[in-house]
């Protein structure tokens, strides 16, 4: 590795010397300083080097080859993966830059570390930014709010049983969402390690037989008021990875709009082609039911680019075949845009004890925060603690949630895409604590279990990119059932267990066409599940995990034994593959450069285990390459390859 003074210099501005009396003298910062260095250029040298060829997937994705199995998943993300909103620490220069209002709670009765709850000043906020209706006396809706939500440093309770309301007849107690109905808003605080917003009581149940039945503390959302409407009948056929679709009239459709490309479809062959290679069985009502939302169900939300006569161009490819006779056509797609969370921390009481199913306590308590119909959205910087559910994003479009840590004592779920399109999961790393659901006396309290589903996808879902995530030994990725398709698990590791991935046996299967794997990182097993691993369970009735054949590339870590026939691909089990990561690699290949984004989001440090990296021998080629592999510009910032050496390009 070369390093220059250049670049020690500016790790040294990262230190302030130590007061008098602590360490030896002067020198003490200087010995931090060497020490912190010390540990980057052990990360870095210890960083595996990896002899390998691109792997073949990949390459017929470049020449787009006649059996190419791999869908463009770069166009998950904020902006479609090419930047980050505007991003500030200090909350008013935030303002400043975005021309919004700061609405700080403590300004509104808020006050920190004092026990009781501020719900009242966080409604009041709320009534503030919205006004209410003259008429009816309810909240208005605010497209376009403008306005930043400012916790300070300290612990403020959003919820707690004084928070509930009771009714005087039934004696039914109730707890009520915060519902933030409107766009362009942020909730901020001052860091993770300094803002927590706690649910001090549990959200109680609608229904304490229905477990997921308690509602949300927090819901930023458009409730959906002009939601679905025909604009226009798909008459043209499109294949996988195509722009545009032929309609019958696009009069109706506007440039810059967001829609929906939208299938339901009873049809028997329509369900047969979904289904293809396996046949549709009884306990499949969702997809082969006779109720009115019942059927194949594809939504696949699109910006339009442009429109040409009757032709509708989509800034994104389609993810699933078109045939116009099964009656595909446009809708309209009601949402809001620009809601951000950042810097705080979310903490509850998930319970010591937590078992899957068990009660409405342990699946559903605790549920924080969603989105609901929100687009170019996002979480960051954002952890949790003893949370049952931490974060859905329900119909949304291109939001993300990059860099969150999930600890305290295990709950249901961590965050997962419902119903939602080209969403992006990064850097979450979930290390919750509890029990085995085995157990049932409780007798053995185990470390980094994780959440009972990790993250993942739900529902209607298509195009989502979940990004080098690391979960718990008792985990796996969540496929929750309703017709999930197109998902892409990429660099992440954790727990493989099987009949984990979530879903009723009526909403089967727990995932459709085109889910992939890519060089995940199998860190445990459960040596009591069925060898081999099973895809599709052929018991109708108590079958629990059934996916369309898979992708797998670079699946290694853990020995797991597959059933080859069950699947799209498998290639190069058992070891990482090039490039090392499928979503860098396609959005790097798409925008002729890697984003900036995307390369400080590499360097966030989570639990990860550390990537195996490229190492180009080639002492004659002068391109410089990033740790995946990929070429990089001369403005790239970090660790590169050049000549089969390592060196710090430009200041990390």
């Amino acid at each position: 590795m070369i390093v220059n003074d250049k670049l020690l210099s500016q790790v040294a501005k990262h230190f302030t010397p130590l007061p008098a009396g602590e360490g030896s003298g002067g020198g003490a910062s200087f010995l931090l300083m060497k020490k912190l260095f010390t540990i980057l250029f052990a990360a870095l040298s210890a960083t595996t080097s990896l002899h390998a060829q691109t792997t073949p997937a990949w390459q017929k994705f470049v020449n787009n080859a006649d059996d190419n199995v791999l869908l463009d998943f770069s166009y998950a993300g904020y902006h479609h993966g090419t930047e980050l909103p505007v991003d500030e620490k200090d909350v008013n220069v935030l303002a400043q830059k975005l021309g919004y209002k700061v609405y700080n709670v403590c300004d509104y009765g808020a006050v920190p570390d004092d026990g009781k709850s501020d719900r009242k000043a966080f409604e009041d906020i709320i009534e503030k930014i919205c006004g209410r209706n003259k008429t009816t006396g309810k909240l208005n809706a605010k497209p376009k709010a403008k306005a930043i939500i400012y916790f300070p440093e300290g612990e403020y309770i959003l919820h707690s049983k004084d928070d509930d309301t009771t009714d005087a007849g039934t004696g039914k107690v109730t707890s009520n969402t915060l519902n933030l109905v409107m766009g362009y808003v942020i909730i901020k605080g001052a860091g993770r390690d300094k803002t927590f917003i706690k649910m001090e009581d549990p959200m109680q149940p609608t229904n304490p037989a229905t477990l997921y039945s308690s509602p949300k503390m927090i819901s930023i959302r458009h409730n959906g008021g002009g939601d679905n409407a025909i604009l226009a009948t798909v008459t043209g056929s499109a294949k996988k990875g195509d722009m545009s679709i032929e309609v019958d009239d696009a009069s109706k459709i506007k440039v810059g709009d967001w829609v929906k490309l939208f299938l339901l479809s009873k049809d028997k062959n329509a369900i047969k082609e979904e289904l293809y290679p396996y046949d549709v069985q009884a306990s499949m009502s969702n997809i082969n039911g006779s109720g009115e939302k019942e059927g194949v169900n594809v939504v696949d939300r699109h910006q339009i680019k442009a429109i040409e006569g009757n032709r509708v161009i989509f800034e994104e490819p389609i993810m699933h075949a078109v045939n116009p006779a099964y009656g595909w056509d446009i809708r309209t797609y009601a949402h809001y845009e620009e809601v951000g969370v950042e810097d705080l921390t979310f903490k509850g009481k998930a319970k010591d004890n937590f078992h899957h199913h068990a009660g409405w306590e342990d699946d559903g308590a605790y549920k924080p925060l969603d989105f609901m119909r929100q687009v170019n959205s996002w979480v960051r910087r954002v952890d949790f603690v003893s949370i049952s559910e931490c974060m859905t994003f329900s119909e949304c479009a291109n939001c993300f949630l990059l860099d969150s840590e999930i600890s305290g004592n295990r709950g249901h779920s961590s965050v997962r895409m419902q119903y939602s399109a080209r969403g992006f999961i990064g850097k979450v790393w979930d290390h919750s604590n509890g029990y085995l659901n085995d157990d049932k006396n409780f007798t053995e309290y185990k470390e980094n279990l994780g959440q009972y589903h990790a993250c993942g996808i739900s529902k209607q879902s298509i195009g989502n990119v979940i990004w080098q995530c690391h979960w718990g030994d008792d985990s796996c990725f969540e496929s929750h059932a309703t017709q999930p398709r197109a998902s892409l698990f990429d660099q992440c590791c954790g727990g493989f267990m099987q009949f984990r991935m979530g879903g009723d046996i009526n909403q089967l299967p727990n995932h459709l066409d085109d889910l992939t794997m890519w060089n995940f990182n199998c860190l445990a097993i459960n040596p009591n599940d069925p060898v081999p691993f099973n895809w599709w369970v052929k018991n109708t009735w108590n079958g629990w995990y059934k996916t369309l054949p898979p992708t797998l590339v670079g699946f290694h870590g853990k020995n797991v034994s597959f059933k080859e026939d069950e699947m799209k691909l498998n290639e190069n089990q058992g070891k990482e593959v090039l490039p090392g990561s499928l979503y860098e690699a396609q959005l790097t290949r798409r925008l002729g450069s890697t984003p900036q984004w995307l390369i400080d989001a590499k360097n966030i440090t989570t639990g990860i285990e550390s990537v195996k990296t490229f190492e180009n021998t080639d002492n004659t080629d002068n391109k410089t390459y990033d740790l995946n592999g990929m070429p990089v510009g001369k403005n790239y910032k970090g660790v590169v390859v050049k000549k089969g050496k390592k060196m710090i390009n430009g200041v990390i």
